[in-house]
């Protein structure tokens, strides 16, 4: 070792993804959230995202944050041909956050709708997956579908050594009032996993991937959701405390 170099570490970096097959359901602007959320908060640490998402609506709003702590990876290199997502690929760019120097390490996936839990292996090197949801029929159907693949993933035996799964915590996101919040937990009471806080629509997040002058859309985003990005980014850190598999539906 080089003297004065920090010693490199080999702890996997806290990972986190926000993933559900069904598109327009806000996996982007969460992902926005809580990598500059955790940027912001943790000055100590690196916070990479890896779009996974062909639009790259988040990585291509994010890149002119980019600096030596702060990174983002997107294009074809993590999809495959068929636009599956390409798991090697993916958990190489992980793994290669285990080499930086940084007191602490993050990873935000912004997960690509139509991905299925079936051709997603990655998934089981996540510390916890995130799953956005609107209040919409069609949303809460595919919600549901998607968990369901998941369970059936992660319920796969045959490999002695295979991560433990993630929690998975169900996001209402986009939500109007609390009684729609209340209709959201009752679709999906049946569901073994986590459900978090609400996230109330505002237009603000219509202009969240805009480059502004001085970034005025994100500062306002940012103010407005303040107390959410920070109970976001503490449901991350402390992702470790979480039971892997709930009994039954259980809110945060």
């Amino acid at each position: 070792m080089i003297p004065g170099q920090a010693p490199r570490s080999t702890a996997r970096p806290k990972t986190v993804i926000f993933g559900n097959s069904k598109g327009g359901v806000g996996k982007s602007t969460l992902a926005l959230l809580m990598a500059l959320g955790l940027a912001t908060r943790y000055r100590d640490a690196s916070v990479k995202l890896l779009d996974l998402d062909p639009q790259a609506t988040s990585s291509s709003s994010l890149q002119r944050f980019c600096d030596q702590r702060f990174s983002v990876v997107q294009g074809t290199s993590l999809r495959c041909e068929d636009g599956s997502p390409n798991n090697e690929n993916i958990l190489k760019h992980i793994e290669k956050e285990r080499l930086n120097n940084f007191k602490k390490r993050f990873v935000v996936l912004d997960g690509a709708a139509g991905h299925q839990p079936s051709n997603s292996v990655f998934l089981h090197h996540c510390d916890i997956m995130l799953i956005p949801t609107s209040v919409s029929d069609a949303d809460i159907y595919a919600t549901r579908n998607y968990i369901s693949g998941l369970h059936d993933l992660f319920n796969v035996r045959g490999k002695r050594h295979r991560p433990a799964c993630p929690a998975l915590v169900i996001l209402p996101n986009l939500v109007d009032s609390r009684d729609e919040f209340n209709e959201l937990r009752h679709a999906l009471s049946k569901e073994q996993a986590y459900l978090g806080k609400p996230l109330y629509y505002s237009p603000a997040f219509r202009r969240a991937f805009r480059e502004q002058r001085n970034d005025e859309n994100i500062r306002i985003i940012f103010n407005q959701t303040q107390p959410y990005t920070l109970w976001l980014t503490s449901l991350a850190t402390q992702s470790h405390r979480l039971d892997k598999k709930p009994e039954k539906l259980f809110q945060l």
